[in-house]
């Protein structure tokens, strides 16, 4: 073979291992995005307890559910990309909440390097706590003295029920908190993260995203196939 010719075979070994190279990255980012970052199975429906069916007996197809548009990363410094919220619904009538909260691998390295852990901790683990807090201006009258802290009133909220699952990249929960309303004078409301090898609610959480906020305007949470059908199983 010439020496033409085999510079010729050369070039088109080496396009087709670029070909193969990047269409390889692009399979790796469609899984990640459309596969392992979606929300599994386990946790994907609504969860339907006693709260929940006794207000969908009651109003039936009128029971609202809706949520707002919130940032569903954490992005501070120190722990943009830590936790999400990608899904979360008020029930206003069941006075419920419900979040899915997750985060992925990475974040356990994190959670090792920022707490000097001897290793990172094992992915089965329940490491964090999870938690709702609302606050109400005790003022509503004047909003310029929310930056007062004896202004403000707090009520922190425990989840009532935790189901959990997994993809190959994230860690998922869903997390249904009851009694939760919204009073006149509600600010907001948040979930709160804490580590549960530092858990003091006194100190400022791990990480914390807001899931209502009194200035936003609420859109309705669309029920899925799975959602109906755990809210029509109650009836039964």
């Amino acid at each position: 073979m010439s020496d033409y010719h085999k510079s010729r075979v050369l070039g088109r070994v080496v396009k087709a291992s670029v070909a193969l190279f990047v269409f390889l990255i692009n399979a790796i980012i469609l899984w990640r995005v459309f596969f392992s970052a979606s929300i599994p199975g386990g946790v994907k429906a609504l969860d339907v307890n006693e709260p929940l069916a006794a207000a969908y007996a009651q109003h039936g197809e009128e029971l609202t559910f809706c949520y707002q548009y919130q940032k569903s990363l954490t992005y501070a410094e120190h722990n943009a990309g830590y936790f999400g919220i990608p899904e979360y619904v008020f029930i206003p009538e069941a006075k419920q909440v419900q979040i899915v909260f997750r985060y992925n691998n990475s974040t356990l390295r994190h959670l090792a390097e920022d707490y000097g852990l001897a290793e990172v901790p094992d992915k089965g683990e329940t490491l964090f706590d999870v938690t709702l807090v609302r606050s109400t201006d005790l003022t509503p009258e004047d909003r310029d003295d929310n930056l007062d802290p004896t202004k403000i009133s707090t009520v922190r909220y425990q989840p009532t029920s935790v189901k959990r699952d997994e993809t190959a990249l994230y860690t998922y929960y869903r997390i249904v908190f009851d009694g939760v309303s919204l009073e006149d004078g509600t600010l907001g409301v948040f979930a709160d993260i804490y580590y549960k090898g530092d858990l003091d609610y006194e100190k400022a959480a791990y990480g914390t995203l807001c899931l209502y906020d009194d200035l936003s305007e609420w859109l309705e949470y669309d029920l899925s196939g799975a959602d109906r059908r755990a809210l029509e199983a109650t009836r039964k």
